[in-house]
């Protein structure tokens, strides 16, 4: 595909830079909208900043990593970061392709930039489904922050000629020296089951399988959140469709949802940045399947386990040994936050369904780590 096949899904370039962030600066009182996230001083250094920003660096430079720096201070208890590679030149040396499991659209990517612009490394671009891009100046603000667009919807054949033409942006991306980042499936995880979706995988080597992958320099990242501040949202959603068989959102459930998952307290966040996954085949699997696996068996392998993940297996009579200490205070606010959810999802449940399912989806990182 040429260049223009991407005019509608790629990032802005720095010539369209100037006129993009002077139009953004008047869309909204940037002040009052950022205040309540990171301060009333920060909002107002990076409002006055907006209008003369003239390059993709300078914007997140001067603004949106300051924004993500005071907003993670602000919202996590501190953030640490490991690597499978000792030698970070030579690891960061080549553009990459990093999959991640998936909990947060915007702090994902943003915790894996901020660890990459920490150690020297560029930023990566950023894929990021239509969806959730419902007004336009929604959209002119991920695509300055070097974010591409992933069309979805439509028919089958629709979704198939989208998903072709963002395997092509990004091999091109990457071709052309540039580090991408997507989440390994469409969506969050609900139920705490972190798995790799085969067509990510059959979509990214659809031009010629292992000689396609090893191109990609595929490098998962595994992200580990103490704490996910939607997760009244997920157990009250998981029980209903469990009961009625279908789950159908209030209006401004997912914006209220999307808005609490960037405001809300993660507690310590952990962040293992993968070594290279190599294409595998095993007879009589399809090797997007046995590829899906392994970078599921990568990510695994990089959660860090949490006081409240034991206290979790425990509440549902999981026998486990693990060197996690538990102090008194991991049980006090193990125990709120049960209270807390349970008051949140109401009535039509009993505690118990509401605990057990909480917990099934708190442990799920810490089983799949101890199976994987």
């Amino acid at each position: 595909m040429s260049n223009l096949d991407f005019e509608h899904i790629r990032p802005y370039k720095d010539a369209e830079v100037a006129e993009i962030s002077a139009k953004l600066a008047g869309v909204m009182d940037w002040v009052s909208m950022l205040s309540p996230l990171i301060g009333a001083d920060n909002a107002e250094e990076i409002t006055e900043a907006m209008p003369f920003i003239e390059t993709i660096s300078e914007f997140q430079d001067d603004l949106t990593f300051p924004f993500l720096e005071a907003l993670i201070e602000g919202t996590t208890s501190g953030v640490t970061v490991s690597f499978d590679s000792n030698n970070l030149e030579e690891f960061f040396s080549k553009p990459l392709l990093h999959l991640t499991n998936h909990r947060d659209i915007i702090l994902d990517p943003s915790l894996v930039n901020l660890a990459r612009m920490g150690n020297g490394f560029p930023s990566t671009e950023v894929g990021i489904g239509d969806n959730l891009l419902s007004r336009s100046w929604v959209e002119d603000l991920v695509r300055i922050n070097r974010c591409f667009v992933v069309p979805r919807g439509g028919s089958s054949r629709d979704k198939w000629t989208s998903s072709l033409l963002v395997a092509s942006y990004i091999r091109h991306a990457i071709t052309n020296g540039k580090s991408v980042w997507l989440a390994q499936k469409e969506g969050r995880a609900k139920d705490g089951k972190d798995l790799t979706s085969p067509a990510l995988i059959r979509m990214l080597t659809s031009e010629g399988g292992k000689e396609s992958w090893d191109k990609l320099n595929v490098c998962p990242v595994s992200l580990s959140y103490e704490w996910d501040p939607c997760d009244a949202f997920k157990v009250r959603e998981l029980l209903v469709t469990e009961r009625d068989g279908a789950y159908e959102k209030a209006e401004g459930e997912d914006e209220a949802s999307m808005a609490l998952g960037l405001t809300g307290s993660k507690g310590r966040v952990h962040l293992h940045f993968c070594k290279k996954v190599e294409w595998k085949t095993t007879e009589g699997e399809r090797d997007e399947r046995v590829v899906a696996s392994i970078v599921d068996k990568a990510i695994y392998g990089g959660y860090h386990v949490y006081p409240n993940q034991v206290l979790s297996a425990k509440y549902l009579g999981i026998d486990v040994e693990v060197e996690v200490e538990i102090s008194d205070s991991d049980i006090e606010a193990f125990n709120k936050r049960l209270d807390d959810v349970v008051s949140f999802v109401g009535g039509g449940f009993s505690k118990e369904e509401i605990e057990k399912k909480w917990c099934e989806i708190t442990v799920q990182p810490f089983l799949s780590k101890l199976n994987g």
